[in-house]
């Protein structure tokens, strides 16, 4: 698998090399990830999502586990009861406060 143009500092085929800082491209990449292993409808168990974030993550500077909570806190993802799926719903657009932060160049 390649990574598109704007993952590529981020993503080399399977493997994340770094998480951004900015938010928007963090969402970027996660969203990437998402897509890229995850179905949505399916159903998973966190050991199951730990393992394929955890190939994601080998040789990376970030964790399965970071990445994970990562995916739960955007809303890429949601849990319940230690069962996993892709989120259906879209997150909330960015409120006042979170614009600032992005027009000010410090997410």
């Amino acid at each position: 698998m390649r990574a598109e143009e704007p993952m590529r500092p981020f993503v080399e085929g399977w493997r994340l090399l770094k998480m951004p800082a900015r938010q928007e491209r963090r969402r970027a990449v996660l969203q990437y990830i998402v897509r890229s292993t995850f179905k949505p409808g399916e159903i998973y168990s966190e050991v199951t999502v730990s393992e394929r974030l955890r190939t994601w993550c080998e040789g990376g500077e970030s964790d399965h586990v970071t990445v994970r909570r990562y995916l739960i806190d955007l809303g890429l993802m949601s849990r319940a009861d230690g069962q996993y799926w892709v989120s259906t719903v879209l997150p909330p657009e960015p409120n006042a406060a979170e614009r600032a932060v992005t027009a000010l160049g410090l997410d």
